[in-house]
């Protein structure tokens, strides 16, 4: 069943939004940093939304580890910033031209060889120090 994981992993490298898509069932939902998206469109936004800020975004698989219906996945997330990029303090945060190497994770819940549910974390404060954003950017609203 875990099969899925490996298909989105080589699609998402691919930014191949078609085959992204072809991995999750027809009401997913997808929690992450800045909140949870749901549905197939909202989810196809996000793809598409990431690969116009970062469009040589990689992940490469440091570990997968599967139990039952259930997958977890380390990885580093790379790529250049070369586009408009949505923070979750709510700014956009505009192309910086900087490189990141991010550690990130996701958890997959399966169901029929299709993902149900998929929580995704990423070192947020790597990320945007990465980015350049000063860490006073990163405190409470004024």
């Amino acid at each position: 069943m875990d099969e899925v994981v490996d298909r989105y992993i080589s699609a998402f490298n691919a930014h191949d939004l078609g085959a992204i898509m072809d991995c999750y069932c027809s009401k997913p939902v997808t929690v992450g940093p800045g909140g949870p998206v749901e549905g197939r469109s909202e989810i196809a936004s996000y793809y598409t939304r990431t690969w116009q800020a970062f469009p040589d975004m990689h992940f490469t698989v440091l570990r997968k580890v599967v139990d039952g219906a259930a997958t977890a996945v380390t990885a580093v997330a790379t790529g250049r910033h070369t586009g408009p990029f949505a923070l979750t303090t709510g700014d956009v945060l505009q192309s910086t031209g900087r490189y990141i190497s991010v550690r990130c994770c996701w958890f997959f819940a399966l169901q029929e060889d299709v993902i149900v549910n998929q929580q995704i974390f990423y070192d947020q404060l790597e990320l945007y120090l990465q980015l350049g954003l000063p860490l006073s950017r990163l405190g409470p609203p004024d």
